[in-house]
């Protein structure tokens, strides 16, 4: 896509002395937040920074590309989108994770064209709408000066939003189309996080139906049960704590290979076997949030059941007279964790489709389809050169066999 370079926003101004940013937007739940939030907040904090003009900006929804190796396609959108609607300056704002040199890359931005690209999973889980605001805060500020100051000059340091100095690192690529990059500090870790949360671990539960319920009806057998009413109580702590982890890492082995959630790292390129292995990590990592909170959830109905249904008299037959809450928290434990593994049956009607949804972003999804369409594309690739490998040794077989009399 060829886009006409603009010039920088420093050498041009409407006659209102108005500035209109544009910021275009994944339309998924965590990029929108942030982009209205944007909306709200960015005029008045680049009114600080650059009180030179009269600042706004508009809010535009649309499905993002995925990101080309040097991250151009967004800023050519970008540029693109600019131009349509007559803004100043664009800022794409994507939950796609972006990474260079191993190094998790939080946003970019060219001076010519006026665009800028944030990430959002490099900004890790905690403030993050302010952490953004004050991002693309920063980068206006360089696109809107003249020239983007040198590495560690004090021009550099004296245009630097505050708040950025310990979390991220802004620099001056060797790369042409960025004239401004941000890293940030704590990276891969920080990425991690951040990934986790777009995955919104939390909507596992809602959106494991099928595990719910089984767990759930799995859950009045195991109360009733008597035998599991001595194992507990005979049970130490560590025991009981061992049986509760197991429970929840149980089913989440089961969803990973029963749903194929895993991804294969070996055979691959070094870099590629990297961003795998944290792929991987943000999978085990959303699993183990999100059926820990399906867990808590589930042992809450338990023990509401427990306390409304034993009475007295059944409960203090096993035990003892001296039987407190503590004794129902001990059978409700144990009677959820085995609920949690049956209920792993229950997940084996949902479909994959279903299951990846309620695990992963649209990007990580969008992600892992394209990969699968890839592998697939390779293997029909190999069969088809097999094949006519084949085809062309059988033949010469037959030229070598002589004529059949």
């Amino acid at each position: 896509m060829t886009t006409p370079k603009s010039e920088p926003i420093g050498t041009k101004q409407s006659p209102t002395g108005e500035v209109v940013v544009g910021v275009v937007a994944d339309p998924v739940t965590t990029t929108l937040t942030v982009a209205k939030h944007l909306e709200r907040e960015l005029p008045g904090l680049l009114a600080e920074q650059l009180p030179d003009g009269h600042w706004r900006v508009e809010v535009h929804r649309e499905r993002l590309p995925p990101s080309d190796e040097k991250r151009l396609e967004m800023m050519d959108l970008a540029a693109e989108r600019r131009r349509e609607h007559g803004w100043d300056l664009a800022v794409c704002v994507t939950d796609l994770p972006l990474m260079i040199d191993r190094r998790p890359v939080v946003a970019d931005a060219n001076r010519s064209r006026n665009v800028a690209v944030v990430s959002l999973p490099a900004f890790g889980a905690m403030s993050l709408r302010r952490r953004v605001s004050e991002v693309v805060t920063q980068l206006i500020v360089d696109m809107r000066g003249g020239t983007t100051p040198k590495d560690g000059s004090q021009a550099h340091r004296r245009s630097r939003v505050p708040a950025l100095s310990g979390a991220f690192e802004r620099t001056t690529p060797d790369q042409d189309g960025v004239d401004v990059r941000i890293f940030a500090n704590r990276g891969r870790l920080r990425l991690l996080v951040g990934m986790v949360r777009d995955n919104r671990p939390w909507r596992l539960v809602s959106g494991l139906r099928g595990a719910l319920v089984g767990a759930f009806a799995f859950s009045a057998f195991y109360l009733l049960n008597t035998t599991l009413w001595e194992l507990a109580l005979t049970m130490a702590a560590w025991q009981l704590a061992a049986v509760v982890v197991a429970s929840i890492m149980a089913m989440i082995t089961w969803l990973i290979v029963y749903h194929n959630l895993w991804e294969r790292a070996k055979d691959l390129p070094p870099q590629e076997r990297e961003r795998t292995v944290l792929f991987n990590a943000s999978t085990l990592l959303t699993l183990a949030i999100g059926l820990t909170c399906g867990y808590a959830g589930l042992f809450v109905l338990n023990l509401t059941a427990a306390l409304m249904v034993f009475t007295p008299e059944v409960f203090r037959q096993y035990a003892g007279d001296e039987y407190g809450l503590g004794e129902y928290l001990l059978v409700t434990l144990f009677a959820t964790a085995a609920a949690t593994i049956a209920g792993a049956i229950g997940s084996g009607f949902e479909s994959e489709e279903s299951v990846h949804e309620a695990a992963y972003s649209y990007r990580e999804r969008a992600r892992r389809e394209a990969r699968r369409r890839s592998r697939s594309a390779e293997n029909n690739d190999s069969a088809v050169h097999d094949a006519a490998q084949n085809d062309d040794t059988s033949r010469a077989e037959d030229s070598d066999a002589g004529p059949d009399y």
